[in-house]
């Protein structure tokens, strides 16, 4: 089999967005942080936001604007965490924890809408992933590593409502 036969056969697994069989008690931990983490920006919550931001922390990772260190972070972040710049909105959806129990990687869907050079709303989706770490099982998770996927589109306002909606509420938690 080829390649691009390989993926077309794989794809649709690899990329659906059916819901998840449910997530694991350590994973419900992490994706209960990243809510809180986007609740701290909805809340304008500056002291919140960086409580979640680890020291070292990259976001804009894998970009040509990458902010390196929870201090740049702040930095950068300063418009968005106060509400003046865009309003940025994101939900975790999928959390998944591999061998090492205290590395973690979330992602979801987000909005961003600001106001253009004439003063319309416009709006953009796209698709986060965070990277979260902890020392160790009585610790905090810290968001590491942020950033996102493919550049985000153009949306209406009830395209984004339904772009976030994707998200469930609460988290998955599978059934023992």
């Amino acid at each position: 089999m080829t390649l691009f036969g390989l993926a077309l056969i794989c794809a649709p697994a690899a990329f659906s967005a059916d819901p998840a069989p449910g997530l694991t008690a350590t994973e419900c931990e992490v994706w209960n942080r990243e809510r809180s983490f986007a609740d701290s920006v909805d809340h304008h919550d500056r002291a919140a936001f960086t409580e979640h931001v680890h020291a070292d922390a990259v976001f804009g990772a894998a970009s040509p604007n990458t902010q390196r260190g929870r201090d740049a972070i702040l930095k950068a972040w300063s418009g968005i965490i106060e509400g003046k710049d865009l309003q940025l909105v994101w939900r975790p959806q999928f959390v998944s924890i591999g061998t090492d129990t205290n590395v973690a990687m979330s992602r979801g869907p987000f909005t961003i809408t600001a106001k253009n050079e004439k003063g319309e709303t416009q709006r953009v989706i796209g698709q986060f992933v965070s990277v979260w770490v902890r020392k160790d099982k009585g610790s905090p998770w810290y968001v590491v590593l942020d950033g996102g996927g493919p550049p985000p589109t153009p949306a209406t306002e009830e395209e984004a409502q339904k772009h976030l909606a994707a998200a469930p509420a609460t988290c998955p938690l599978a059934k023992t």
